[in-house]
């Protein structure tokens, strides 16, 4: 016969365990149930079921499109205000038609300064920001309702392109309440896990693992812009010019350096990549890389948080004018005597 005493033990070990199990299947329920019922903000635009009110539609090229041009003119109430003449009059001004970051949109940045220097055009701008893909497809939506500027000036800085190291336009699309929403990176042992589980996904996420390109830090394209990038901005870029083709506007892409650029000597790779690329898609490009670098009292080209301050804009504008000049471009247009000083 056995030692009873043993059986006992052991039936107290398997009842722990056992015990334990339940605990800890109990805990990874209350834990699923808990973010299906809540899931984080971070996690919501990779879930499948997402929805988040938004005004996008899926689109084969942006990723989003505006789901409607009164979607785009709701979302956009306040900043299509200043403009509403432009899509109602057979004589319209002479427009530019201005897209980019807060480098552009911020109170006192490039739109707010061509429209205090340059009286005799229409600055056109939404005045917000939106991440690359959606400014192209806002150039298109614009468009194909009837905008019709002299010329659009698509500003890009290295920043903007580090978007794609977060998602391709691939895994760009909008959720069912019309918000953008991201397939996240999924690896290919474990996936399906992590798309059914939402505990996984939350880890998958918190870990930063879901972008295209994990742990990708954006000052790296100072020095290198890695292939998937350059695929992504080539696609984005071709884009572009078979738009602005097919409605005959010129567009002049504005390359803008940034603060370490400017003033720690980084290098000029997307700058580089970005010419590149323009070109080769029939673009024109203007970089200003030069003037910035060349500029006597760099610390002067910016404010605390390092956008250009009132210099560093006038300096923009300057360039961005002298550059139409150049080309043949808005020769009518004339800046102050002595500007940008």
């Amino acid at each position: 016969m056995g030692d009873p005493s043993a059986t006992a033990r052991r039936f107290r070990l398997r009842l722990r365990f056992a015990g334990g199990f339940v605990t800890a299947a109990l805990i990874l329920a209350v834990g699923e149930v808990g973010l299906r019922l809540a899931p984080p903000r971070t996690v919501q635009p990779y879930l499948v079921n997402d929805g988040r009110p938004g005004p996008f539609r899926s689109d084969p090229f942006y990723g989003v499109q505006y789901e409607s041009w009164e979607a785009f003119r709701r979302d956009y109430a306040d900043g299509l205000k200043p403009h509403e003449s432009l899509f109602d009059n057979p004589n319209p001004p002479k427009t530019w038609a201005l897209f980019g970051s807060s480098f552009v949109h911020a109170p006192g940045m490039l739109a707010d300064t061509a429209r205090q220097h340059v009286p005799n055009r229409h600055v056109f701008n939404l005045g917000r920001n939106e991440y690359l893909y959606v400014r192209a497809a806002q150039v298109d939506l614009l468009l194909a309702h009837g905008l019709r500027p002299e010329r659009v000036v698509f500003a890009m800085q290295p920043l903007d392109a580090a978007v794609f190291a977060h998602q391709t336009v691939g895994m760009v699309h909008a959720g069912p309440g019309g918000a953008q929403a991201f397939d996240p990176r999924l690896p290919p042992v474990g996936g399906g896990l992590i798309r059914h589980s939402r505990l996984a996904l939350t880890g998958w996420v918190r870990a930063d693992l879901q972008h295209a390109i994990p742990f990708f830090n954006a000052a790296e394209l100072n020095s290198k812009v890695p292939p998937l990038i350059r695929t992504e901005l080539s696609g984005l870029l071709t884009r572009l010019a078979t738009v602005a083709a097919r409605y005959e506007v010129p567009v002049t892409i504005l390359l803008i350096p940034n603060y370490e650029q400017i003033t720690r000597g980084a290098g000029f790779a997307f700058q580089d990549e970005a010419t590149r690329m323009s070109i080769a898609a029939g673009l024109d490009v203007c970089d200003v890389r030069e003037a910035f670098g060349a500029f006597p009292n760099k610390p002067a080209l910016f404010i605390p948080d390092k956008h250009f301050s009132p210099v560093g804009n006038r300096l923009l504008l300057a360039e961005l004018v002298n550059h139409l000049h150049v080309i043949g471009a808005a020769t009518d247009v004339r800046l102050p005597e002595g500007f940008p000083g």
